[in-house]
């Protein structure tokens, strides 16, 4: 295989003529960009991945430097840039496998994409619930699944490293973010679960600041290690609704599902965001009179449909619930098919490529072209 040098690389971004940068302002928006901006790199895009600053003023040069197409997991770095008189347009691709929250196309800015890749054909009909008249959008997957497709670990060496016991199960906790808001939100259940032996805490990235105060014998491996291998070695995955569920679930991993009081970013929470909404008032409204945690604590936002891809458990019963899940591994597989499936397309490790073609595509030619199966 001929490695391509820099003179290579800029010889072939000229002839493929794609001028599109990548931008970000949190970590997570930054991990599921960068396997699409790396894929960009190796078909010679001439592209760079940047980190838009807060302050209006501290972005001033890299607006010079934008291009004019430009691709964000997250709408915070395209207000930012607005805001510091960039006007170019932009296309996006989702941070997550979670289809189950509300804000999920919920804002003004999905629906001025140039180009909306939808992780899986549940977020295409999320979309068609809400804008049946957007055109812009196509099934993509997700970036940062290929490489828990195709990464490898060594169990026994990684949980001899982690001081784990090999005759154990792994068990990994890994909720969705809300630690600031209520001591009832994900984070704050790991309580529940410091008898349980092998356990693995990922927080989300806006709650790790809380994992310090955790009174639990857990392994917690810093932030910047990302979660992929933690999911690979796992033999249980317990969760409330962050995507790692469908993560897992690819993975055909058993999940626990915890059911609580409320959840960051699903009805009936309320939207702490005002401005640019899409969504009428009553259309909102009309959702949150749908909602019902007790008998359905997993359905998905304007679908008629359940998030469930394993058992659901309270959180003081959190340990009798992993014990039924390990003890009864094919009890949700066609769930967890079935969710993997919808939650991300064709998942076979080929996202960022897929993607690369059909923006490539569509800067050629104008047309959004769905890509199904490559070679």
């Amino acid at each position: 295989m001929v490695a391509l040098n820099t003179s290579m690389i800029v010889n072939i971004a000229m002839m493929n003529n794609i001028r599109i940068d990548f931008v970000w302002s949190t970590q997570k928006g930054m991990s599921s960009l960068y396997p699409l901006y790396k894929m960009a790199l190796s078909q010679g895009w001439d592209s760079n991945l940047y980190k838009v600053k807060k302050q209006s003023f501290l972005n001033r040069k890299l607006v010079k430097l934008l291009s004019n197409l430009i691709v964000i997991a997250y709408d915070q770095p395209l207000y930012r840039l607005r805001k510091s008189g960039w006007d170019g347009k932009f296309i996006y691709i989702e941070h997550g496998l979670g289809a189950i929250k509300y804000y999920t196309y919920k804002y003004n800015f999905f629906h001025e994409a140039e180009l909306l890749f939808y992780p899986g054909p549940v977020f295409q009909r999320k979309m068609k619930a809400i804008n049946p008249q957007f055109k812009n959008g196509l099934l993509g997957g997700y970036p940062k699944m290929d490489a828990l497709i195709n990464g490898k670990i060594d169990r026994q060496k990684m949980m001899e490293k982690l001081k784990l016991d090999l005759d154990k199960p792994v068990v990994l906790f890994a909720p969705s973010w809300g630690g600031k808001y209520s001591k009832q939100s994900g984070i704050w259940n790991a309580d529940f679960l410091k008898d349980i032996p092998n356990l693995i805490i990922i927080p989300h990235s806006q709650d790790y600041r809380y994992a310090k105060k955790l009174k639990v014998n857990a392994t917690i491996p810093s932030e910047n290690e990302g979660i992929n291998p933690y999911i690979k070695l796992a033999d249980v995955v317990i969760s409330d609704v962050s995507s790692v569920l469908a993560e897992a679930a690819i993975l055909d991993k058993p999940v626990v599902q915890l059911k609580l009081p409320s959840y960051p970013g699903c009805f009936p929470d309320k939207d702490r965001r005002k401005k640019d909404v899409y969504l009428s008032d009553e259309f909102i409204q009309l959702e949150e009179n749908k909602t019902n945690l007790n008998k359905r604590p997993f359905k998905i936002a304007y679908l008629d449909e359940d998030w469930v891809m394993g058992e659901i458990s309270e959180p003081d019963k959190i340990s009798d619930t992993v014990s039924t899940a390990l003890s009864e591994l094919d009890k949700f597989k066609e769930e967890r098919q079935y969710w993997g499936e919808q939650s991300c397309y064709k998942c076979d490790g080929k996202s960022s490529l897929r993607i690369a073609k059909m923006i490539e595509h569509f800067q050629k030619t104008g047309e959004r072209k769905q890509i199904g199966d490559l070679d």
